[in-house]
């Protein structure tokens, strides 16, 4: 039976991806608003955290991301089904950095807001967290309200005993607020340690260092049809955010996971905060606002710098810093046709198919 369960789940996403690789003749019959966290209304917000909270009820079991594919002990969720699917394309797009934060993501956020919408009857914006408006006091973000109908949560504990393992303890994902369990890597609850210096690395720089405007906007601005400098720099503030965050978004392993078994997972859980969807949802955003900055970036898809013999760093020795970037960085190998894996999600999907945010099927727009 739940060998059947897991068919069904396998081939029901398919009904909305399609093989849509080749042409297609459907159009958008309407395109969907993408807003910032801060102009949703509560009602907005509210029924946004609640379509999340539906997927996490929906549980189901599922096989393992090992070779034999056996049936995982217990339960997870379709909200959980999300990481497991990023666990498999860390695998395969997120080994390529030329995927990771442009062409996957924004078809995995597709998918993911598609899930909302057909399962659970979403019908709001899809929000994204513009993290630039709140670069000089990030502990104060709006994404961080404390409200258990509507609120996302702020830091959790991690200094009440030594057994804590910074579990939220506010906002809707919350123990007080509901059972938003996790399954991923093993079962726990939401966790997160907002902090701007994690510790992690020598002469580290706070976490805000990429996130204001200016930064934004050279990354923007200074890389016209070079998509190898403009992800380079989206691969930094991408970072930083996950790290500020801590907890599930960094890929920090639950206290209850022996260390030895968390190795190799720091990226595949990630799925598991909620922020994950507005953060990634704010560099599509970036993403999309770059292409249609200038004909030549709409369909730039590169593994290497527009001009490799040029290697200057326009970003005040941030980015590309000839002593530190090589030919070692580059993939020859990254194009717009290739086939990316989504687990259970879709059929595979070529970045050229996603270029256009506007065109069928993804139908949406940045307000």
């Amino acid at each position: 039976m739940s060998i059947l369960l897991l068919w069904v789940l396998a081939v029901l996403p398919i009904s909305y991806a399609h093989d849509w690789n080749e042409p297609q003749p459907q159009s958008c019959s309407k395109l969907l608003a993408r807003k910032e966290w801060r102009t949703l209304t509560y009602s907005e917000k509210t029924e946004w955290v609640g379509a999340v909270k539906c997927l996490a009820s929906i549980r189901h079991q599922r096989l393992s991301l090992t070779k034999d594919q056996t049936v995982l002990e217990g339960k997870s969720s379709l909200y959980d089904d999300f990481s497991y699917s990023h666990a498999s394309m860390e695998h395969s797009a997120h080994r390529n950095a030329y995927f990771l934060l442009t062409a996957a993501d924004r078809w995995f956020l597709y998918l993911f807001d598609a899930s909302l919408r057909q399962t659970c009857g979403y019908r709001g914006p899809t929000p994204y967290w513009d993290w630039s408006r709140d670069h000089a006091n990030l502990f104060g973000s709006p994404v961080f309200e404390d409200s258990a109908e509507y609120g996302l949560g702020g830091t959790g504990d991690c200094n009440s005993s030594p057994e804590a393992d910074c579990i939220v303890t506010t906002g809707a994902f919350a123990p007080s607020a509901g059972n938003f369990q996790l399954a991923w890597p093993v079962p726990h609850r939401l966790r997160r340690n907002l902090t701007l210096i994690t510790g992690w690395y020598a002469d580290e720089q706070p976490q805000n260092l990429t996130l204001g405007p200016e930064f934004v906007r050279n990354a923007t601005q200074q890389t016209t049809g070079d998509f190898f400098r403009f992800q380079y720099a989206m691969t930094l503030i991408h970072n930083h955010v996950h790290n500020f965050v801590g907890g599930d978004l960094a890929g920090d392993c639950p206290k209850v996971l022996p260390k030895e078994e968390c190795k190799g997972m720091a990226i595949s859980f990630t799925p598991n905060d909620p922020l994950f969807w507005l953060h990634h949802a704010q560099l599509d955003r970036l993403w999309s606002e770059w292409q249609r900055r200038h004909p030549s970036n709409f369909a730039a898809f590169s593994g290497i710098p527009l001009d490799p013999q040029n290697m200057t760093d326009p970003f005040s020795g941030i980015l590309l810093n000839p002593q530190n970037m090589t030919k070692s960085h580059y993939d020859f190998s990254a194009h717009a046709d290739h086939r990316m894996g989504f687990d259970v999600q879709s059929v595979p999907v070529a970045p050229r198919s996603v270029f256009d945010t506007e065109a069928w099927p993804l139908c949406y727009r940045y307000t």
